[in-house]
This record gives structure tokens, C-alpha cells and sequence, in this order.
């Protein structure tokens, strides 16, 4: 035997499930600031649009770990405004493309981007958000 049992007394009740949901939140919090890119991590995000694929894009920056804002406030950290389009080249048959770009609002430097082709599987806005973030927070 290498060593004693610890605790000595009888074993405990199991784990409420209050407890575990509790456990799992704070695993899930504490690692989403890691799946944001270094370059991003000190930045708020401005997402001012209204429209369904700006609140989506909000939505899934937020479930990525992103702090999302609406406006711009002085003397508030690093921001960085979420810029989206659609672009295809021209011609038949050329596939259209979900792009995103952060803009530092100080500098008007491009601080991150991400592109997703829409297809099938990105048929919904929500769908197009998920994807286009996993994009801008692929290394």
C-alpha cells in the first residue's frame, strides 16, 4: 500500500445538482477569456447594429467570451468596432462570403477578422455568427 486513506471519516453524500450546474458555470467562465485570441483579450467589442445577423454576431461574441458593448464610451478600455459584409466575386458559381473585421476605434487599425463561406450549412443568421466567430478566434 502506498499510503493511508485520506479523510478517515465516511464517505459523503453525493454532489447536488445544484452544485454540479454551479461547477460546470464556473469551468465554462473561466475558460472562455482563453478561446479569444491574445491580440483581442484586452478589447471591448461595438456591435451598434440592430439588424438580425449584428445581434446574432453580438450573441455568439458574447458566448465566445467577448465583453459586447452597443456604444462607444470615453474613457473606457481598448474597443474594437465589429464591421460585417457579404462579398462574392464576380461571375457565375463564385460563392458568397460572410466577412468580419475589428477596427480599434483610437487607431482605425484592424485588430482582428474572420471570413466563413456561406453554404448550406450557414444558412441562418445565427448559424453565419457561430461560424464567422469561430473564424475570427481560430488560430
Amino acid at each position: 500500500m502506498v499510503g493511508d486513506p485520506l479523510g478517515g471519516g465516511e464517505a459523503g453524500g453525493a454532489v447536488t445538482p445544484a452544485a454540479w450546474r454551479l461547477g460546470v458555470l464556473a469551468t465554462l467562465i473561466s475558460c472562455a477569456p482563453h478561446r479569444i485570441p491574445a491580440t483581442l483579450r484586452g478589447y471591448d467589442v461595438l456591435v451598434a447594429g440592430t439588424d438580425e445577423q449584428s445581434r446574432e454576431l453580438a450573441r455568439a461574441m458574447r458566448e465566445y467570451g467577448f465583453h459586447v458593448r452597443q456604444s462607444v464610451r470615453g474613457g473606457s478600455r481598448p474597443t474594437a468596432a465589429l464591421i460585417h459584409f457579404t462579398f462574392s466575386e464576380p461571375g457565375p458559381d463564385q460563392p458568397t462570403w460572410l466577412h468580419i473585421r475589428l477596427a480599434d476605434t483610437r487607431s482605425g487599425l484592424i485588430v482582428g477578422e474572420g471570413a466563413v463561406q456561406l453554404d448550406s450549412a450557414t444558412k441562418t443568421p445565427r448559424a453565419r455568427a457561430t461560424a464567422v466567430v469561430q473564424a475570427l478566434s481560430a488560430p
